[in-house]
Parts: C-alpha cells; sequence; structure tokens
C-alpha cells in the first residue's frame, strides 16, 4: 500500500508540473514577438519597424514605431483632421510621440499640429532649415519641445540599422511653398521608403539632376496626395517603387476625374499602388530585409 500511495503522490508531482509547463507554455505562446513580417499575425506581435499611412479625411500623415518602441509622426494632417487623428493613434496606443517631422507650412501637412500637440507629449520637433521661420510662423512650436532643423545630405540614427536621409531643399528657389518640401528617405537596412510630401514637377527635376539613381525606395509616399502636378515618369523611373501610397480623402470619384494621369503613370511603372480613401490604412510591416503590406479597413 505504501508503495501505492509514493506512486500516487510521484504521479500528482509530474502532472501538476505537466499542466504548469503547458500553462507557461501557452502564456509564452501568446506573447511571442517574431521578426519575420509573414509570420506576424498582426502588428502587436511584430518586433521590425511598422510604417502606417493613416487615412484621414483631408491632409496627410503617417506614423513609424521603431523596433525600440519610440514613434515618429511624419506631417500631422489638417487642422479637420485632428479628432481622426487622435483617435487612429489611440487605437495603437500611441500616448507620445518622440519625434515629430513637420515637412512645409500647408495646411495638409502641418495644420494639425497645434492641436496634436495640446493632447499628446512631443519631445522632438523636426523640420526644414531652409524654410524653418515660414513654417514656425504657420505652425508655433512651443519653446519645451526640442528642436532639429534638417538641410539636405543631413542623416540621423533613430534607431539600429534605421536612419532618414535628408535629400531636399538645398536652395530656396521655388515660389511653390510645395516645391520646398521636406523630402527624405526613411532606411531601414536595405529597404528604403521614400517620403515626396507635396513635391511638384519642378522640384522632382531638382532631385534628379543632384540625387539620380539615389531617389530608388522600394515604397513611396506619392507625391502631393496624388496630383497630377507631381511624380513625372522620369522621377517615377528613378525611384522604380515596387509600392506605392496615396494619402488622400478624396474619393473614388474624384480620384478617377482629377488624378486619373498619375494613377496610369504609377500604373506603367509596376508599382502596386494603394488609396487610403479606398483601402483604408495602409500598415507595413519591415525588417530590413523582407516587408509586408497590410490594408486596413476604410475608417
Amino acid at each position: 500500500m505504501l508503495w501505492k500511495k509514493g506512486y500516487l503522490f510521484f504521479l500528482s508531482i509530474v502532472m501538476a508540473c505537466f499542466l504548469s509547463g503547458c500553462g507557461i507554455d501557452s502564456h509564452l505562446q501568446n506573447a511571442v514577438k517574431v521578426e519575420d513580417p509573414f509570420s506576424a499575425e498582426n502588428e502587436d506581435n511584430f518586433t521590425g519597424m511598422i510604417v502606417t499611412y493613416l487615412t484621414l479625411p483631408v491632409g496627410e500623415s503617417t506614423l513609424v514605431r521603431f523596433p525600440n518602441g519610440k514613434h515618429m509622426l511624419v506631417d500631422t494632417g489638417a487642422a479637420q483632421d485632428v479628432k481622426t487623428l487622435l483617435g487612429l493613434l489611440a487605437e495603437r496606443k500611441v500616448t507620445k510621440l518622440d519625434y515629430v517631422i513637420i515637412t512645409n507650412d500647408q495646411p495638409e501637412q502641418a495644420g494639425g499640429f497645434p492641436y496634436l500637440a495640446e493632447s499628446l507629449q512631443i519631445d522632438t520637433v523636426m523640420l526644414p532649415k531652409l524654410t524653418e521661420e515660414t513654417v514656425r510662423q504657420a505652425v508655433p512650436i512651443k519653446s519645451d519641445k526640442k528642436l532639429i532643423p534638417l538641410s539636405k545630405g543631413d542623416q540621423i540614427g533613430l534607431d539600429k540599422d534605421i536612419s532618414i536621409t535628408i535629400l531636399h531643399p538645398s536652395e530656396n528657389l521655388f515660389l511653390s511653398p510645395q516645391n520646398n518640401s521636406l523630402v527624405f528617405l526613411l532606411k531601414q537596412g536595405k529597404i528604403r521608403f521614400l517620403f515626396a510630401s507635396a513635391i511638384g514637377e519642378d522640384a522632382e527635376e531638382r532631385l534628379i539632376e543632384q540625387e539620380g539613381k539615389n531617389l530608388k525606395a522600394e515604397v513611396l509616399k506619392v507625391a502631393s496626395q496624388g496630383s497630377n502636378q507631381a511624380s513625372s515618369q522620369p522621377f517615377l523611373s528613378l525611384v522604380d517603387p515596387q509600392v506605392a501610397v496615396i494619402e488622400t480623402g478624396k474619393s473614388r470619384a474624384e480620384m478617377k476625374t482629377s488624378q486619373e494621369e498619375i494613377l496610369e503613370r504609377l500604373g506603367e511603372s509596376w508599382a502596386e499602388t494603394y488609396i487610403t480613401s479606398q483601402d483604408g490604412t495602409i500598415t507595413i510591416l519591415s525588417n530590413g530585409s523582407d516587408y509586408r503590406v497590410l490594408k486596413g479597413k476604410r475608417n
């Protein structure tokens, strides 16, 4: 009888350990983080860089989450977009922005900043040095924010193997403020994201002349919300994007009548094109070697 009691005691210990182990394994499985963008179930369990092109009614704004957990917002949309923008950031549990890049002083790119600054902690603001005074007149930036003016050729590291390189403007030669917009490459390993802000063909010609093949990027944020006055064929040929994202609140009918040319040019460039007003918020998961595009629900 004693051996039976001993055996049952031993068996109970084994079963307890087994059940405990299962519980631990199950918990660890739920908490698993993955580096492969194609293995990630969603944004939450992905450890790489996440670039999110947000769907706004009027303006443009892109959120970047770095592997170290910091967040960068490229442009802040229009004043009319603030409620939507704050909602999208809240969905992603963003309560602090480590970096905000303001590419120009236009309402579609910078209009939301004052309202955003009232609702969220913003540590560092980056803006084009060449037009800093103009931008600061349009966008009041409080003295408690760290300010970094950016010039052509500047390169800033943001995380391991992740940096931005400023490509434009180099000279304040354009009467159009859009053509003096900040253009930069966000690079992670071998994956490059080109942000063309609101530039037109004049600025594109300058970039072609000065940068040439350096413009090549896997992902292009299409200039000026897909305006026909931008994204010329020579520019697209040098960028040679695999993916192009148009951030706009325009409907399909509006896009068809006012931006048919740019859609044709992007098609001729073999770029897989997404339009936020039609495809919803576009999220790209990148580990520096591979990337994956996720379409969101239309807001």
